[in-house]
């Protein structure tokens, strides 16, 4: 294992041979003048530890550097490349030890000194990091475009405000008055209690830039941060009087009339924004959001909803709001179904809106149009399970079409991943069970029922079909048992289950607990079945209690001619 992962810091590198210094940089340590042959050794082993570096073999880099540093100590190359290994070691005294000499010996070396700046500042000693940028300045004016950003970040950090308006100042000087200057300044006037030279900036700044609006739209709401609301309101009308279409004035002027609690201005100003083109579908959604949690009258917000809906949109998100809302007050179908629509052709593969009218469909029970939804669902997001599902259920149980649902379900299964919701995959694989074994493809089916189980081991349907299956066949009744009994312990008065566990314990010769579950079950069921009392009377036969087993099976014969359709082979069963 290599002991360095990574290098903290990855500078361009100046070679610095040891007999070119002027002075020992280490203290205690007199400079060490290297003969040719040493030069040429250190050249080598430095030139190679970067090689190394660079292939990812650090061991061996940092072996070379060692190398570097036995022949010339006070090496600022080497020092510097071996600051990163202790950096990257956490040994961070010896890494500041070995910046703090490579600065040192190289001290015209630009990178070595913002290397040990930004150590200070990451150990929070900000004096010293302030220090040695402000000394950099001097030495490197030509970077001051970079040492001044940093500079104004350490003022800020140690409270230092006058001196971050001095430093954003020389910015300016060098890059043009700006925005986020002018703001910046601003703000540090503020914390400096300075509000008229806070102001001052800002309306500088809109002086600066007649044609552009923007800026004076930025000192409208900096008078509405600061207590001068008064003096937004014209700056704002003027801006809407030359420009009627500006949206960031009328944002600006909605926020003013709320905080004048205009409410009239403040509707009829969202009203104007709702019914802009050139306002950002997500403004809009914060605005209904807010009339919305301001509780304002649900029917002029349905209103604005629907006026909006059908203009030019780049999401559906103001739309899925609008439908959220409109089932939040019991709006009916016909009145939430246009907006759904009108997501889907905005958005065709947006799955909450196709949910929702999936829902709907199966609410009036249409089969037709719940197939429909979710094969235009597949079509546009083959990755959301839930569509081919209901396809598949739609198909099997309603239109009798078991084939189609069966290919529903293995498209289905050919998108499943590691993301994929383990429900819903553990209840497409049951159906395909269910499908697979009422076509006499037990082998399948089982297959089936089993990888169900693996997505959801707890799938008390499947656990009980499986195991009445394989009760049914004789078939590992033993394994029929077990997961039997995982449906009654969870469910123990489930008439269902109850039946298929004491089937199989009477197909296992257990009649008299067999007994007790089929008495339960029929106990249980409100509506006892034709299939319980035959099962309930089969029992009763092998325990040989004949008259019970006769009264059971009479009450089965008796649902079943209700229904007319009698089981010949209970009728022999009575006459025997």
């Amino acid at each position: 294992m290599h002991r360095f992962r990574q290098l903290l810091l990855i500078i361009p590198l100046l070679l610095v041979s040891c007999g070119t210094m002027r002075k020992s940089v280490v203290p205690d340590r007199e400079e060490v003048v290297l003969s040719p042959s040493d030069q040429r050794k250190y050249e080598y082993y430095f030139l190679e530890a970067v090689r190394l570096e660079q292939q990812g073999h650090y061991d061996e880099a940092y072996e070379m550097l060692r190398h570097c540093l036995s022949l010339c100590p006070t090496a600022p190359s080497a020092l510097f490349k071996m600051a990163n290994y202790h950096f990257a070691l956490n040994q961070k005294d010896q890494a500041a030890a070995a910046l703090l000499a490579a600065v040192k010996g190289a001290s015209d070396n630009y990178w070595y000194k913002q290397n040990l700046a930004a150590y200070y500042q990451s150990n929070q000693e900000y004096d010293k990091a302030i220090s040695t940028i402000e000394e950099m300045q001097a030495q490197f004016p030509k970077r001051n475009g970079e040492l001044l950003p940093a500079l104004v970040g350490l003022y800020g950090h140690t409270e230092q405000y006058d001196k971050v308006i001095d430093a954003l100042s020389r910015l300016e000087l060098l890059t043009g008055k700006s925005e986020a200057i002018s703001m910046e300044k601003m703000r540090n006037y503020l914390l400096m209690g300075n509000q008229e030279a806070a102001f001052g900036e800002v309306e500088t700044l809109a002086a600066e830039h007649p044609d552009n609006s923007y800026y004076r739209v930025v000192l409208a709401e900096v008078y509405m941060d600061y207590g001068r609301a008064s003096e937004a309101e014209p700056i704002l009308q003027g801006i809407l009087t030359e420009e009627p279409d500006n949206a960031a004035a009328k944002i600006s002027l909605a926020e003013y009339y709320k905080q004048q609690a205009d409410t009239a201005s403040y509707l009829a100003m969202a009203d104007s924004l709702m019914m802009a083109t050139n306002v950002s579908d997500d403004f809009k959604v914060r605005l209904m959001l807010q009339l919305i949690t301001e509780n304002t009258d649900s029917l002029l917000v349905l209103d604005l909803f629907e006026r909006a809906m059908p203009l030019p949109q780049q999401t559906a998100n103001l739309g899925h709001l609008c439908a959220q809302y409109m089932i939040s007050l019991d709006q009916p179908e016909e009145r939430v179904r246009p907006i759904l629509l009108r997501m889907l052709e905005i958005e065709p593969d947006h799955i909450p809106a196709r949910s929702q009218m999936l829902a709907y469909a199966a609410q009036r029970n249409d089969i037709e149009e719940m197939i429909r939804i979710c094969s235009e669902g597949i079509d546009y997001t083959p990755e959301e399970l839930d569509f081919y599902y209901y396809k598949g259920i739609g198909l099997s149980y309603y239109m009798d079409r078991p084939e189609e649902a069966l290919e529903t379900y293995r498209q289905a299964v050919r998108q499943v991943t590691e993301e994929s919701d383990a429900n819903v995959v553990a209840d497409i694989y049951a159906e395909m069970g269910n499908l697979l074994h009422a076509q006499g493809e037990t082998a399948e089916a089982y297959s089936s029922y089993e990888a169900s189980l693996s997505y959801r081991s707890d799938n008390y349907l499947v656990l009980n079909n499986y195991a009445y299956f394989l009760a049914e066949e004789d078939n590992n009744l033993e394994r029929a048992e077990q997961m039997s009994r995982l449906t009654i312990e969870a469910e123990p008065h489930n008439a269902t289950y109850l039946d298929t566990y004491a089937w199989i314990l009477y197909k296992l010769k257990r009649y008299e607990e067999a007994l007790t579950y089929i008495e339960r079950a029929i106990a249980d069921d409100p509506e006892p079945s034709d299939v319980l009392y035959e099962h309930a009377g089969d029992i009763c036969h092998q325990l040989g209690i004949r008259h019970r087993a006769l009264d059971y099976w009479y009450k089965a014969l008796d649902l079943q001619r209700e229904s007319g359709m009698v089981d010949k082979q209970l009728e022999k069963k009575t006459k025997r």
